[in-house]
């Protein structure tokens, strides 16, 4: 007896139709979920990485705060014949260059008087009396230094004050948009040595980079506290100061309603002029240098860092096209992946910030090129664009005091 047609083909398979219609939904499913484990972990990725930014923008701040609250100074000079409490703030070329190149790249140099804790002191005291010991006796051992060293410890007690050099400095590596902060600690009146036989105070020096303080010896004498930044600026606030609003990014003098860029607590001619680092409009000139009772401390200063992008994670954007240093536009790779804001922002290339004042697509446009004191220059596509983490706070100044206070 012949079996029905339907057992027949049930028996016979799948026709391929049917294995066609299987294998594109089978198919289907797995597109889909190989996108939703790509978003998953590209989304993992980029909270990772944003969490990352966020823990290095807390560093930065906490390692600024700690350096610039020790700050000291006297809010009345009334009681004093010397200021050993000077804050001397200046707008210098990048690298402290004996010869620097013409709109070079500035960044703020700070000096500053500033308490000590003890074990750094003790440090900073046990090698300041090794190098005098050489000094006088360059033939000593080692072991001979190290007991010098010891005997003299008791004529040198700890006074908790000392002196803090900080500045930006570009960072050794291939992308020169990076930038390290580098400081040094001194004890007050340390010397350090120049040249033969000739020893200079870091903080008698009116211009670092100069031959009395050049910036090969600056970079020997301070080390990195932070590194892979974009940027670090002050801004201080003064007697005439009404809001922390910047004037023009092109403009380092000082004065007006805006914050101070520059300062000078002992406004004794040092910043007259650009070469010095700049222009203060409360300077006296060398007159007040000796002067205590006319000293001039802020009431704060305003940071504003930029953390990079670690440099081993995928570029926030990418130059599609050569750009010259007079264009006002710039085309990226796959701009809508770009991290930067749509209606304007900052972004970084080499060692040249931009302004943008919008992002259409893959283009920038509206550019202001050479802001925060860089230079405007030329970019080869391929080149990396920076947006970076910015970070913005506020350290107060307890021994702030103004022009009438004396």
């Amino acid at each position: 007896m012949n079996a029905p047609a339907t057992q027949r083909r049930a028996a016979a398979g799948f026709t391929l139709l049917e294995l066609m219609v299987v294998m594109g939904i089978l198919t289907g499913f797995l597109v889909m979920l190989v996108q939703l484990v790509d978003t998953g972990l590209r989304l993992f990725h980029e909270g990772e990485l944003g969490q990352q930014l966020a823990d290095r923008s807390s560093h930065a701040e906490r390692v600024l705060t700690r350096e610039l609250g020790a700050l000291r100074g006297s809010a009345s000079g009334r009681d004093r014949t010397f200021a050993d409490d000077r804050l001397v703030v200046q707008w210098l070329p990048i690298g402290l260059p004996a010869q620097p190149e013409r709109d070079a790249t500035q960044v703020q140099v700070l000096r500053a008087a500033v308490h000590v804790p003890a074990d750094r002191e003790v440090v900073l005291r046990d090698a300041m009396l090794a190098m005098q010991a050489l000094e006088a006796q360059p033939n000593l051992s080692a072991n001979e230094v190290d007991e010098v060293v010891a005997q003299r410890r008791a004529q040198e007690p700890l006074r908790g004050i000392g002196n803090l050099l900080l500045l930006p400095w570009r960072q050794e590596g291939a992308d020169d948009a990076l930038l390290e902060l580098r400081v040094g600690w001194f004890l007050p009146g340390q010397r350090v040595p120049v040249g033969p036989e000739r020893l200079v105070d870091p903080f008698e020096v009116a211009v670092p980079g100069s031959q009395d303080l050049p910036g090969v010896l600056v970079y020997r004498l301070t080390t990195p506290i932070l590194q892979d930044l974009l940027h670090v600026e002050f801004q201080f606030w003064s007697q005439q100061t009404t809001a922390w609003s910047p004037g023009p990014a092109s403009d380092l003098r000082s004065g007006g309603q805006g914050p101070e860029k520059i300062w000078d607590s002992a406004r004794g001619g040092w910043l007259v002029d650009a070469a010095g680092g700049g222009v203060f409009a409360f300077d006296r000139g060398p007159a007040s240098l000796g002067d205590p009772t006319d000293d001039i401390q802020p009431h704060g200063i305003l940071v504003r860092c930029v953390v990079a992008q670690p440099g081993d994670v995928a570029a926030e954007g990418l130059l599609a096209e050569d750009v010259d240093a007079v264009d006002t536009g710039l085309r990226l790779l796959d701009g809508e992946r770009f991290p930067g804001a749509t209606d304007g922002g900052f972004v970084k290339l080499r060692g040249e910030w931009l302004r943008y004042g919008s992002r259409d697509g893959d283009i920038l446009r509206g550019l202001s090129r050479g802001q925060r004191g860089t230079k405007a220059r030329d970019h080869a596509a391929g080149t990396r664009v920076h947006v970076g983490r910015t970070v913005e706070f506020l350290v107060p100044v307890p021994h702030a005091r103004d022009d009438w206070n004396g």
